[in-house]
């Protein structure tokens, strides 16, 4: 049913034009400057690093999420971003002619849910007969929620409930109406007396390949070394971030505008969990996505990786077997 009702959303967009990029383009990335997941493209935009690959790229359009940074990509003249999952993955099942190109995070990262200090909640068992939020219907909240109540058998006995959002989540939190909600930083290394945390995502979902590179197969067909310049600076940033801490603090810093004190205290833990992927992907990330999408009901029949995944631009030693 979902599946079916975005088909119509992508049909208009089904003919891309596959012209090479102009002067001045922008690189689609959901969520860029928001979450720490796309801090790789800040550095490669603060170190001229698309410039030096010859590409004319002089900035991030930053999606929102799902179909709609589908979209946005695809209407660009450069259709070719770093999108959710799960949204590439219903794109491909409509039969939009989309080639999953590199991963780019195959970690779910400090995602958790939190109760308010003194509830005498102490882990995710404490939640029977009690009401748990996500964020909103269909998303990675909601696919993680379900999926860890269900390794605890707990499914049916916790009462889970959209919010809308993270803000939502915790307003609802702090006024009672939920137990538990999400949360995730920078509130989360800033603000740690606020919230008593009772499980992190990747407890539950150690592999979960939520963010990709993808472009359409016009394009990559037709402006392979522009695909290629992007996949090799995507991997450069990548083990820039990973070589150069304290230069990578200070481009998140910057760009996600808090102080070289607070970016000292959020970074620290991603480097010990490799959150970037450098463009390799991880078959149990990625059947964690569809295991993800089928227990919310936004996947109900099979989805072949091997098929939707293009390995060619990344150095052999990079790629796997499906």
């Amino acid at each position: 049913m979902r599946i079916a009702a975005r088909a119509a959303g992508f049909a208009a967009l089904a003919l891309v034009c596959a012209a090479p990029a102009a002067n001045a383009e922008k690189l689609t990335v959901t969520q860029y400057g928001r979450i720490v997941a796309t801090l790789p493209w800040a550095v490669a935009l603060e170190h001229g690093m698309f410039k030096e690959a010859g590409l004319d790229i002089d900035g991030i359009t930053a999606g929102a999420g799902g179909g709609t940074s589908v979209r946005n990509m695809l209407a660009s003249s450069l259709p070719v971003g770093e999108l959710s999952t799960t949204a590439v993955v219903a794109a491909i099942r409509t039969g939009m002619p989309l080639k999953i190109i590199w991963t780019a995070s195959d970690h779910v990262g400090e995602l958790a849910w939190a109760v308010k200090p003194g509830s005498g909640i102490a882990s995710i068992k404490d939640l029977v007969g009690r009401k748990a939020g996500y964020t909103n219907p269909k998303s990675t909240t909601e696919m993680i929620l379900r999926i860890a109540l269900a390794k605890e058998n707990l499914t049916g006995k916790v009462e889970i409930l959209a919010m809308g959002g993270l803000g939502p989540a915790l307003t609802a939190l702090a006024q009672g109406a939920i137990a538990a909600g999400t949360l995730n930083d920078p509130l989360m290394t800033l603000e740690p007396k606020k919230f008593d945390i009772i499980f992190y995502a990747h407890q539950y979902v150690p592999k979960f390949s939520w963010s990709v590179g993808v472009t359409t197969q016009d394009f990559a067909a037709k402006n392979p070394k522009i695909v290629q310049a992007i996949v090799d600076v995507h991997r450069r940033a990548v083990e820039f971030t990973y070589a150069n801490r304290d230069d990578a603090a200070k481009v998140y810093a910057k760009t996600w505008e808090v102080s070289r004190d607070e970016a000292d205290k959020i970074l620290p833990k991603y480097y010990d969990w490799k959150h970037w992927s450098a463009g390799e992907f991880s078959k149990e990330g990625l059947d964690a996505i569809l295991e993800g999408m089928r227990v919310v009901g936004d996947l109900d029949g099979p989805f072949d990786w091997s098929k939707a995944i293009d390995q060619s631009f990344l150095p052999e030693s990079k790629r796997i077997k499906f």
